[in-house]
């Protein structure tokens, strides 16, 4: 039963994706481009979370873990983001990255000192372990 959810689901995302990817050839004026992808293990996520997070001029987040996959867009602004021991990478509106279940995220901050920044998040989970885990910054 278990083998037979996670062929449905990974069925629905290769579908999901054909499309998305289809839609953007001749359905009307619209560009479709990818912005961000991973090749995730075959397995059944209870539930997918999208969160907004806006940041005030010169505002930070909390060293975290996410229990799942994240894939990050910024919508507005410049968000300032290093995973795990890697240095901080500066994305711009538009741009994204990925982050894999666990992996320590730094830093999350808005180097901006005058201008707002936004981005939108999008969680995978098992639904039942909390999907922002604060850690201390010297793990």
């Amino acid at each position: 039963m278990n083998f037979l959810v996670k062929l449905i689901g990974a069925t629905f995302v290769g579908m999901l994706s054909t499309f998305a990817l289809a839609h953007g050839g001749g359905a009307g004026d619209e560009i479709v481009t990818p912005i961000a992808q991973a090749a995730l293990p075959l397995q059944a996520f209870a539930k997918a979370t999208a969160v907004r997070v806006d940041f005030a001029p010169g505002a930070t987040s909390t060293p975290h873990r996410h229990p799942g996959h994240v894939f990050v867009v910024v919508l507005s602004g410049e968000v300032e983001s290093a995973l795990d021991g890697q240095p901080p990478q500066l994305y711009k509106a538009g741009q994204a990255w990925y982050e894999e279940p666990g992996q320590l995220h730094r830093v999350t901050r808005n180097p901006s000192k005058s201008q707002p920044a936004s981005l939108v998040a999008w969680l995978l989970s098992n639904d039942r372990e909390t999907l922002v885990q604060p850690t201390r910054s010297d793990e």
